[in-house]
């Protein structure tokens, strides 16, 4: 009689073990729900005021019809290689966002907090002593804590710092999250793909950044020396440029129109230099507008944003 009843409490045990797996079997598998107000963005910051925000990237944005974002240093404003007023006024007029980036760059992580409350609230009334509002802060070497992001709300919607991360609506917005562009385009132009892909993807806000608009190329045949900042002429291509570094070998420029091309012969216009292109090492005027295009074609529903659309879009207050 024990045997039997051992059994049958076996056998019953089996039968509703088996019953609770066959249940199981047919629970949906679903991936994580997306966070309400969830979207594609994609924004671009241009650190420090350089002035070819205004000599390059714009043109660049106005022909793919869109916009981005420059963090200015004040303290740099009106000097030279760095954006004016009027060229900021132009950049406003255009859609584009200003923002503050301080007065002076330094490590605010390295400030008394008095000197961190001087460094923001005096950056953002020389901007708007300029009929420039601005709402929004980059963090010098994207460098904040704490002490920083509490000062930083006295005067700013948000701040942005780094961290190679995306963001989604439940990021904090005094630490905005976000990817140095710059040597992606100088060396893998897949790095920022990828990230515009997994942006897509998982339905969030990419933001990045750069600094001065450059291009290098590799020369030969070279006949003189060229001048800082000379314009530079390239043909057959068509192209002009304005140079920063004459590394014998090699000319670090800003690629003011047109593409160079290899083969071209580029001659310094005031020193009469000249020499053979033979190699482009990288060309950020090309790869700003290959990321565009890409993102349009790739897309097209995936849309480019300053700091204060994204935020508003994304639903931050």
């Amino acid at each position: 009689m024990y045997n039997l009843l051992y059994h049958k409490r076996r056998f019953f045990c089996l039968v509703l073990l088996l019953i609770i797996i066959a249940g199981c079997s047919t629970i949906a598998v679903t991936d994580p729900p997306v966070m309400a107000n969830s979207k594609p963005l994609v924004s671009f910051v241009f650190d420090d005021g350089d002035e070819t925000d205004y000599t390059v990237a714009r043109d660049i944005f106005k022909a793919k019809g869109e916009v981005a974002s420059t963090a200015v240093v004040t303290g740099w404003v009106n000097t030279e290689n760095y954006l004016s007023v009027s060229q900021l006024s132009e950049l406003r007029q255009d859609g584009w966002e200003i923002m503050s980036h301080t007065v002076s760059h330094p490590n605010l992580r390295d400030l008394s907090e008095s000197q961190i409350d001087d460094e923001l609230s005096m950056s953002k009334e020389a901007l708007e002593s300029w009929g420039l509002p601005v709402r929004n802060l980059v963090y010098p070497y994207n460098k904040s804590n704490k002490t920083v992001e509490k000062i930083a709300a006295k005067y700013y919607r948000a701040g942005r710092a780094g961290q190679k991360m995306l963001n989604g609506p439940d990021q904090d917005r005094y630490s905005l999250k976000s990817f140095s562009s710059e040597l992606s385009f100088r060396h893998n132009m897949s790095h920022i793909k990828d990230h515009i892909d997994q942006a897509y993807a998982q339905k969030k806000w990419l933001i990045l950044y750069q600094h001065l608009i450059d291009a290098k190329i590799k020369i030969s045949d070279k006949q003189g020396s060229f001048m800082q900042d000379e314009m530079l002429m390239f043909k057959p291509s068509g192209a002009s440029g304005k140079i920063i570094e004459d590394n014998r070998w090699s000319l670090v420029f800003i690629p003011l129109s047109g593409t160079p091309q290899i083969g071209d012969t580029v001659t310094g216009v005031s020193s009469g230099a000249s020499a053979k292109l033979t190699r482009k090492e990288y060309n950020e005027r090309e790869a700003i507008t290959e990321m565009i295009e890409y993102i349009h074609s790739t897309y097209p529903e995936m849309r480019i944003v300053t700091i204060d659309q994204g935020l508003d879009l994304m639903g931050m207050p």
